[in-house]
């Protein structure tokens, strides 16, 4: 019987960077033995730096850009550009604006709907729309508004100012970017979670812009288990098999080929600024990935690939039992510091 490829975790973040406080605090937020056997038996290898777009775009091969992927699998035709695109919340600080992501800036389904339908209604002349699916959202345009903007992994927690250059060619960009913010300034959403005291979507970001096409491309049978929005768009891309974490068996994956668990939570409590939500990631990981992929290669005989992308591959496989000489160390000292 032919070999089956290695099942693919993908874990942006788990690993870090964060601050060394926050690294050692790892310490005291576990114990992590499954996380721990794994990284202490796996062959480790260097992998190009890479975030959870990136990692997770790599599915498909090629050189697509993320807003293009996006929009095939959003069912936009070709001829139109499609932007990465996300909900921000802009905090003041003194004449400076900082950007910040994650899940407290996430609206809900319902809550997305209006912002997309009235943004749609007030920037039609522009020649752009918003789409969403799933907790993806969708920028589409009949030309682009300028150069790419850097993504969002890049300028969350940063100042406005030092990641969108001031020059003519971005001046399309600064003029979207600011009446969005004008547009959402007092929106029916952003009062009533102002009134629960969440935090107000004040701002869009917009990246990865692409242009459709009709090539064909294909995800040659992968099955793509997850429920980050991107990996899941990108699988409608792909027309892959793409199912929720919860809805898999480990015993159907043990028999199974081409599988890519995408797995963000980690990566996107830290685009948030979230110290304590990334330490409950690890936990949640512990709990419920580290355990499988750990039996996956033991007990069922596969090779795992755990993607952290930070510079690192880890990958485990049956015979990591006779690895004697690898001594299982504490995770504290597996986490990146920045």
């Amino acid at each position: 019987m032919a070999s089956r490829t290695p099942i693919r975790c993908l874990a942006p973040a788990l690993l870090g960077p964060v601050p060394e406080t926050l690294a050692e605090a790892t310490g005291s937020a576990g114990p992590f033995p499954a996380l721990e056997y794994v990284l202490g038996k796996s062959r480790r290898e260097v992998a190009e730096t890479a975030d959870g777009e990136a990692l997770i775009c790599a599915i498909a091969g090629g050189d697509a850009a993320p807003g293009a992927l996006l929009a095939r699998g959003f069912g936009i035709g070709p001829g139109r550009i499609g932007y990465r695109a996300a909900p921000v919340h802009l905090r003041p600080d003194r004449d400076r604006l900082l950007l910040f992501a994650g899940d407290d800036a996430r609206p809900s389904a319902d809550e997305a709907a209006s912002i997309r339908d009235d943004f749609n209604r007030a920037f039609a002349a522009d020649g752009i729309e918003l789409q969403t699916r799933d907790g993806e959202w969708l920028l589409v345009a009949d030309t682009a508004p300028g150069p790419d903007l850097p993504s969002l992994s890049r300028v969350a927690g940063r100042y406005l100012d030092m990641v969108i250059p001031d020059d003519a060619a971005t001046r399309p960009w600064r003029k979207l970017l600011n009446e969005a913010q004008m547009f959402l300034y007092d929106h029916p959403v952003n009062v009533a979670r102002s009134s629960r005291g969440e935090l107000p979507v004040n701002g869009f970001w917009f990246w990865g812009g692409g242009e459709m096409t009709t090539e064909a491309i294909s995800g040659n049978g992968t099955w793509i288990v997850s429920d980050d929005p991107l990996a899941m768009g990108v699988g409608r891309a792909l027309d892959a098999r793409v199912s929720q974490p919860g809805d898999v068996d480990p015993a159907t994956l043990a028999g199974a080929d081409a599988i890519v668990i995408a797995w963000t939570d980690a990566e996107r409590a830290l685009l948030g600024g979230d110290v304590e939500g990334w330490l409950a990631a690890l936990q949640r990981f512990e709990a419920s990935w580290a355990p499988i992929l750990r039996d996956l290669a033991l007990e069922s005989g596969r090779e795992i690939d755990l993607q952290v992308g930070g510079g690192a591959c880890f990958t485990l496989g049956p015979g990591a039992r006779r690895r004697f000489w690898q001594r299982i160390r504490p995770l504290t000292d597996w986490i990146q510091r920045e």
